[in-house]
């Protein structure tokens, strides 16, 4: 008896101490037993019971007086308690009995078992897997039976019927969970729960006795559950730092040790009357974040994917993890964003991550195109469903009002954090990934979609205002369109009132996302392709080397393990190309970015012609001049990512873009580069120039492009668009940056390439005509530049086929004993000479071309003082490079590899020749260049025209005419040279060293040079060629005496030369070849 007692005082003490856990106090003495039965078991007392039924045996009343209830455990748990007299039972703790031992049980008659205290008992014994029958080991079904003692003992005590009823669940599975004869406690109880759960479903009368009753084991079974989850210690277990319902969550909700939809429904509905069920249930998903921080798509990711979009179809549990400290913390680092934020780690999952990357592009560079290709696709598709299923938990905080706001602030986190990703010199390090920022820039894309219909009904609802209301996203730090520093602080420091709607929002967040997500993966894509370029070249120098360390085993270990490491850098390089490309080359992806594009364009241009009903009205150029300050304070980006975006698509992926996109886009383009005042960063406008030049190339079905119809045909192109064009052409001679010298030549080739396109539109040669008769200045140096530009290109293509036609005959003619440090020397500079021909000669054919087109078109406009001289020399000089004695220099084997034909140049420099051969000006100018004119050089280039059918009978007939003319013209002109002598130093240009004849005063150094040579002076520099201070055309001062004098001393001079010139002629004729007088009658 005594053992009895001590083994009953152990199980108290437990039983209190679970108790104390629960919340209720644990009495002591003679009375613990029942007052833990009504601590413990408060369901006894709960309305779920069900009425007693009838019965052959009625159940015994206790003899003992019912003691004052305790506190409940289950309020902690929101389980209301009711005011109902307590129950009678009192059970007591006893020991394990005997499975044979079956003496003194009451059990119930058979003809109970139909009763509803029978269904009872075997329901809840089928539920929970546990029966009062020691000699009862399985169910009907063959599943295994835990014989529940300890309750058995205290129906016993109690002389109660030998029955399980919910008044005695909770002690029951109190029990049977600590047995843990079904696994861990949480295990037991899960599988429990799918049982309860399917049987009431089952059940749709609520007055029904076994609604109740099941309902009622319903609801003691979760409590237990979350029992299981927040204190397995109730159980025996070990507590753990670990949330236990994590990996129940990743189950298949279908599984017995899933999360179910009826488990989260009860969790749900029990938030307000308990909070730690949604601290567990918050916890959980928090724990699985973080789990998810350490995986990548090579990893079981998806259930981790599918538990989150179940989780945030309960409202309730949305607006938890919403409020959850995990979601949006503090002071975190934007290389912390996608792994300590709770939606990060499933932002973060892409192909772009390397070991992903790796996985999908094994050994790329042994790959073919098809493989390459396919696994691409292949990436596509994954990206593409993880993309929809992370729109899909987006949108579902976005629907709901009270997390709509959190969620705006984590996008806006991102983009803000990530500033640094547009930085010239980025570190991976310090910033958030490629493929988390792709990800939120498409699930932006997405939420943008319901306001971005064809007929643009909701752009009036972005508000420019929005960055005058302390916006969410920082704008602070970012370049602005064309304002500085103070006038954008002090037009932002001017409070806008009203409040922001949700499209103005999304709206900003997206433009800046794009920015810092896959605009900024586009950056960082060309910047890897050149890094791994020069991580070839370095492994093939490395490898040239390996023979010298051969002789030392430590040193060639050494050497072969930095090949290795090369290697290894450049198979990760062309991987993550390979994945980057996939993404960014989505069509899905892409055509949806586009979409929203579209909208920032027409935004955009709303904003700089207030009152048009664009684009139903089509914008008015030239634009005004007074900029709204709107507009010159918005981010500089909100251009550049038209740019970038429209730069990527026409280049790679322009079958995509519809004709109503080309024309915006086309619209676009023309309107900043036509009112380039707009737009300080002359990046931008070339970048509009690249977008142009992108639409034009050849497509499939599309000899144009997909830009070309529009430029040639449009009603707003032909109006505007040569004239944007030109205006382009000059301000890209000056960009401000280090390599602006040779920006302007890769600028200048695609404005070529565009004015091909549409040279054939008659129209535009009009437009070009009119240019030069009513906007002469703006022609005029529009002519020069591309003077200039001829003249460089001719002369550095020149200059390099010289240079490697006499290094390739100085390696071939070479001695075996040349010295190899000569040789080496030599070499690299015939592969330097190479590379600059090839560079060079793509620009000399597309600008000695648009040269040719140009004259044809408007051959009086080449004749003006300012320009005829000039083009006249320069044609001179190069016919005499391409036909006199240098001409040997210019062959060079494999010419066709720089894109060199010397008889094509040939044919294109005569051309211009023709096309301004009625213009005396330029014969003028042809006759009167010392340094290059030679009558030979007509004669050479008409039989190599003839030779090789460069040109047509008439052609040559109009050649041979004009170098005759042109022959004639400079044997007068050097008659006169040579009687005007010497000229006076007064009369003399003192930059051309040429006879003056309209002389005009510099007004700061005061000197006196010609109009015209200062005039084609200022068209490539506007600074005083002595000083250096700014000058205009318009400020030189006229010296119209200086002016009169020279033209009087040099009539006066002419004038007796021609006299005397004349005198001796008459006296020839009347001598005669013969000495006899001639007959003059």
């Amino acid at each position: 008896m005594a053992d009895q007692d001590t083994i009953m005082t152990d199980a108290e003490k437990i039983r209190a101490k679970r108790l104390a856990k629960l919340g209720g106090p644990a009495s002591s003495g003679a009375n613990t037993p029942a007052a833990t039965a009504s601590a413990a078991s408060p369901l006894a007392s709960s309305s779920a019971s069900p009425p007693p039924a009838a019965s052959s045996t009625p159940a015994e009343p206790s003899s003992r007086t019912p003691e004052p209830p305790t506190e409940n455990p289950f309020t902690q748990l929101g389980i209301a308690e009711e005011n109902k007299p307590p129950s009678r039972i009192h059970i007591k703790p006893k020991g394990a009995v005997p499975a044979g031992d079956s003496a003194g049980l009451k059990m119930p008659a058979k003809a109970q078992d139909d009763s509803i205290e029978g269904w009872e008992d075997r329901t809840l014994s089928g539920i929970f897997r546990i029966t009062l029958d020691p000699n009862r080991t399985r169910d009907l079904h063959g599943h295994k039976l835990y014989f529940v003692s300890g309750v058995r003992s205290e129906l016993e005590e109690q002389d109660r019927p030998m029955r399980l009823t919910t008044d005695v669940l909770d002690q029951a599975i109190m029990e049977s969970a600590s047995s843990k004869f079904e696994g861990k406690s949480l295990d037991y109880l899960l599988t429990c729960w799918k049982r309860v759960s399917k049987l009431f479903r089952g059940l749709h009368n609520k007055s029904d006795p076994k609604h109740i009753i099941l309902k009622e084991a319903r609801r003691i079974c979760f409590s237990y559950c979350i029992f299981a989850a927040t204190m397995p210690e109730m159980f025996d277990e070990e507590s753990q730092d670990v949330n236990s319902l994590a990996d129940h969550l990743l189950v298949d909700p279908d599984n017995d040790r899933g999360i179910c939809h009826d488990f989260m429904s009860e969790a749900v509905s029990r938030f307000n009357e308990d909070e730690s069920i949604k601290e567990v249930m918050v916890g959980a998903v928090e724990e699985l974040s973080r789990r998810l921080a350490k995986m990548s798509m090579n990893d079981d990711y998806k259930p981790y994917i599918l538990t989150m979009r179940n989780f945030v179809r309960y409202q309730p549990l949305l607006l938890a993890l919403a409020q959850s400290p995990m979601f949006l913390p503090s002071d975190i680092e934007p290389q912390d964003i996608e792994t300590k934020t709770l939606l990060g780690p499933f932002f973060r999952l892409s192909p772009m991550q390397g070991e992903v990357a790796l996985n999908y592009f094994s050994s790329p560079t042994t790959r073919d195109k098809a493989y390459i290709a396919n696994s691409q696709k292949a990436l596509r598709m994954t990206l593409q469903t993880h993309q929809d299923e992370l729109f899909d938990v987006a949108n579902c905080f976005i629907k709901a009002k009270d997390s709509r706001e959190k969620i705006l602030e984590w996008f806006a986190l991102t983009v803000n954090a990530n500033h640094k990703r547009r930085a010239l010199q980025m570190d991976p390090k310090i910033v958030s990934s490629d493929g988390f920022m792709v990800n939120v820039t498409v699930v932006l894309d997405r939420l943008c979609e319901p306001f971005m219909d064809a007929t643009f009904s909701k752009i009036d609802r972005i508000d420019i205002d929005y960055l005058r209301r302390s916006p969410r996203v920082d704008i602070t730090d970012e370049t602005k369109i064309n304002a500085d520093q103070q006038a954008s602080d002090d037009f932002y420091g001017v409070k806008a009132t009203g409040t922001n709607n949700f499209i103005t929002e999304v709206f900003f967040l997206t433009v800046a996302a794009h920015h810092y997500g896959t605009e900024a993966a586009n950056t960082k894509l060309g910047q890897l392709q050149k890094d791994v370029k020069w991580l070839e070249k370095q492994l093939t120098k490395m490898e040239v080397e390996r023979h010298r360390y051969t002789a030392n085993p430590g040193q060639l270990a050494f050497f072969d393990l930095q090949v290795k490491k090369i290697k290894t850098q450049i198979e990760r390089g062309h991987s993550t190309i390979m994945a980057t490309q996939g993404v960014l080359l989505d069509e899905t992806t892409q055509a949806r970015s586009m979409q929203f594009m579209r909208y920032v364009i027409v935004w955009m241009l709303r904003l700089v012609s207030p009152g048009l009903n664009l684009p139903k009205v089509p914008v008015q150029l030239p634009l005004p001049d007074n900029e709204p300050t709107a507009f010159k304070c918005l981010p500089e980006y909100f251009l550049e990512d038209i740019v970038d975006n429209f730069k990527f698509i026409t280049r790679y992926m322009p079958h995509i873009i519809t004709s109503t996109q080309c024309e915006e886009l086309m619209t676009v383009c023309i309107v900043f580069l036509r009112s380039s005042q707009y737009i300080k960063n002359p990046y931008l406008k070339s970048g509009l120039v690249t977008i142009l030049y992108h639409g034009v190339w050849p497509t499939y079905g599309r000899s144009k492009g997909v830009l070309g119809d529009a430029l040639f045909a449009h009603s707003f192109a032909t109006k505007h668009l040569l004239h944007a064009l030109m205006k382009q052409y000059i301000d890209c001679e000056s960009t401000g940056t280090h390599t602006q010298f040779y920006d302007k030549f890769n600028i200048r080739y695609e404005i070529f390439q565009v004015i091909k396109c549409i040279w054939g539109n008659s129209i535009y040669r009009e437009n070009l005509a009119t240019e030069a008769r009513v906007n002469l200045e703006f022609f005029v140096r529009f002519v020069n530049l591309l003077l200039n530009d001829v003249t460089f290109v001719l002369d550095e293509v020149f200059t390099a086929f010289t240079q490697i036609h006499d290094i390739s005959r100085l390696l071939k003619g070479a001695p075996e004993d040349m010295d190899a440090t000569v040789r080496q020397e030599n070499e690299e500079k015939l592969q330097a000479a190479e590379s600059k021909a090839k560079s060079y000669m793509q620009l000399t054919n597309e600008t000695v071309s648009m040269l040719r087109l140009f004259t044809e078109a408007l051959g009086d406009s080449f004749t003006k003082p300012e320009i005829v001289e000039r083009l006249a020399h320069m044609l001179d000089y190069n016919l005499d490079i391409l036909v006199g004695p240098k001409s040997a220099k210019l062959k060079v084997e494999n010419a066709e590899e720089y894109g060199w034909n010397p008889k094509t140049m040939l044919s294109e420099i005569v051309d211009v020749f023709l096309n301004l051969k009625t213009k005396k000006p330029f014969i003028l100018n042809v006759a009167t260049d010392d340094r290059s004119y030679k009558p030979s050089n007509f004669t050479k280039a008409s039989g190599i025209l003839q030779k090789y059918a460069l040109k047509s009978e008439e052609d040559l007939h109009e050649w041979n005419r004009l170098a005759a003319a042109i022959q004639k013209v400079a044997e007068e002109a050097k008659l006169d040279e040579a009687a005007l002598g010497e000229y006076p130093d007064e009369f003399t240009d003192p930059i051309m060293a040429t006879l003056m004849d309209d002389p005009v005063i510099l007004p700061i150094s005061k000197q006196t040079v010609n109009r015209s040579t200062i005039k084609s002076h200022l068209l490539s520099d506007p600074h005083d060629p002595f000083n250096r201070t700014p000058l205009t055309i318009d400020q030189v001062i006229p010296d119209p005496e200086l002016k009169e004098r020279v033209l009087q001393w040099k009539a006066e001079i002419l004038a007796k030369v021609r006299a005397q010139r004349a005198e001796a002629v008459v006296e020839g004729m009347d001598t005669g070849e013969g000495g006899e007088p001639m007959d003059t009658t």
